[in-house]
């Protein structure tokens, strides 16, 4: 084998290096057939790295898809338990005017928005401006005179119908790990948003 052929296949670790897993997944991967891999005659697993490149290519154009089916159909499932549970009975929700209402349902569309972006491909801005949201929920609810734990408990009624579309959703056919993933990322937006909105109350 020459220096450039040896240099183009590399471990089970290194790997997992370059797709940023842990190498059980990588194992499990190969193993399910959905990852190319070779054994050594001692029986250690070697990857080529043009393998492993195509591979991270192709899931991440497949990421931002399936993360706007995700959301799409969480929403879904959001918008019909909303109807089904009719938040009007909410005390706190009944606090708000028609112009708080209309900017709350505005502020939950871009939720969705920076969601489906973070799933597919998380980063700071997106966490910098589900902490905006936050504040701009925090406003609203503010300016209806609710109290902070009013304001709370009707950030985590709607958040928690979210989690819960989610998790439904992604239970259909998602493996363990994943779901686990989606399931933190979202929980990430979450904390943002609701230490914003405690902030937006203690300005």
């Amino acid at each position: 084998m020459s220096a450039d052929e040896a240099v183009s296949w590399v471990s089970l670790s290194e790997a997992a290096k370059i797709l940023g897993v842990h190498p059980a997944t990588v194992r499990n991967w190969a193993d399910q057939g959905h990852l190319p891999s070779q054994r050594t005659p001692g029986g250690h697993r070697r990857f080529k790295v043009a393998d492993l490149e195509g591979w991270a290519q192709a899931q991440q154009s497949n990421a931002a898809l399936e993360a706007e089916v995700l959301v799409q159909s969480a929403l879904g499932r959001v918008r019909l338990e909303i109807g089904e549970r009719q938040f009007a009975e909410a005390g706190w929700y009944r606090h708000f005017d028609a112009q708080a209402r209309e900017a709350m349902g505005f502020y939950g569309r871009r939720l969705m928005e920076v969601m489906q972006r973070y799933l597919s491909s998380p980063s700071e801005q997106a966490l910098i401006e589900a902490r905006e949201l936050g504040l701009k929920y925090g406003e609203t609810i503010r300016s209806q005179n609710l109290k902070l734990g009013e304001a709370v408990e009707g950030f985590f009624t709607f958040n928690d119908l979210i989690l819960d579309a989610m998790i439904r959703v992604i239970e259909m056919g998602r493996p363990i790990a994943e779901r686990a993933d989606a399931v933190r990322k979202v929980y990430a937006l979450t904390r943002e948003i609701i230490f914003a909105l405690i902030d937006a109350y203690e300005a």
